[in-house]
């Protein structure tokens, strides 16, 4: 599915982020949106690849832990879709795509 959808992405970096684990040095409460790559500030990773490696990379580095919560990860996605500049010349699109396999605990 990944290697079909970063064709929209003009230029293939794409956001990646993560939600319900503890990230060393914090093991007793989760995080809820941190960056795949490690960096909140820049989370693209070069097309699906990069976020392939970047989840490899983190699912090796944190520990899954609960609740889910989406709460913070979406409002992190609406304020950088807010910050975009549309007109009608010049329209854009998001795709949010979340991969999950536990409860949802603040649907």
């Amino acid at each position: 599915m990944g290697s079909i959808l970063q064709y929209y992405d003009s230029d293939k970096m794409i956001p990646a982020f993560g939600f319900g684990a503890t990230i060393p040095p914090y093991t007793t409460s989760a995080d809820h949106c941190f960056a795949l790559n490690g960096d909140i500030f820049n989370p693209e990773c070069d097309g699906i690849e990069g976020v392939a490696k970047a989840y490899k990379n983190a699912i090796n580095r944190v520990n899954l832990y609960g609740p889910t919560h989406f709460a913070s990860f979406l409002e992190l996605i609406t304020d950088m879709t807010e910050d975009m500049k549309v007109t009608q010349t010049n329209q854009k699109y998001n795709i949010l795509l979340i991969i999950t396999d536990g409860v949802i605990n603040d649907m």
